[in-house]
């Protein structure tokens, strides 16, 4: 799945020549975490609330006094935005994002094609991929199987699902749940299951949890 498919391209950014104090207004107007800076269409940096914090640190306190206002007025967001940010492309995948989101820390990514700024991708948009992924809105049974991880285990699996004629709705697979055995859950349309469950002991295949998704 790509990282165009999820993102969020409704972008609500600043400009470098902007001031803090309309830095701010914009994060908590639209309650982000992340301001793209853009000039242009160009991205030059990212702004969050830390790093207006790390300038003024009293600036998210409504009670700021006069003299933080004048500051927050005058005080340009090139000076305190982190510049060069971390950046996604919208053909990359949504496994290379997270991978960039938890090594980094991060909890956004700027969706960057040609130096333009065509999109947002957040964390929550990831977890919506993931809900989407697993089907966990379709009604049906999920089988939690436990195979080894030769190729034909996995062959075998998925044929005895198709001599029962089941429709796969959704599968993933976590390679590396022990040393000798890979855990694959397997979601399928409807309820009656009994002849596939005995396929599935006869082809080695360990039915560790049965749960319906309703």
């Amino acid at each position: 799945m790509f990282v165009k498919q999820w993102m969020g391209t409704d972008v609500i950014s600043i400009a470098p020549n902007q001031t803090i104090a309309e830095a701010k207004k914009l994060l908590q107007a639209h309650k982000i975490r992340r301001l793209p800076v853009v000039e242009g269409s160009a991205l030059v940096g990212v702004v969050s609330p830390n790093d207006l914090e790390k300038v003024m640190p009293s600036i998210l306190d409504a009670q700021g006094g006069n003299e933080e206002e004048f500051i927050a007025d005058h005080t340009e967001i090139r000076t305190v935005m982190t510049a060069s940010p971390i950046t996604i492309g919208p053909e990359d995948t949504l496994f290379e994002a997270a991978r960039k989101m938890r090594r980094h820390k991060i909890d956004g990514l700027p969706v960057v094609e040609n130096r333009k700024l065509v999109g947002i991708l957040s964390v929550s948009d990831i977890l919506d991929a993931f809900l989407e992924i697993m089907v966990l809105d379709r009604a049906g049974t999920r089988f939690d199987l436990k195979i080894d991880h030769a190729p034909e285990s996995f062959y075998k699996m998925i044929k005895a699902f198709q001599k029962q004629q089941k429709e796969i709705v959704a599968i993933s697979q976590f390679y590396n749940y022990s040393k000798d055995q890979q855990m694959v859950s397997v979601q399928i349309s409807g309820d009656d299951h009994e002849e596939l469950i005995d396929m599935l002991w006869a082809s080695n295949v360990t039915v560790d949890r049965i749960t319906p998704v309703s």
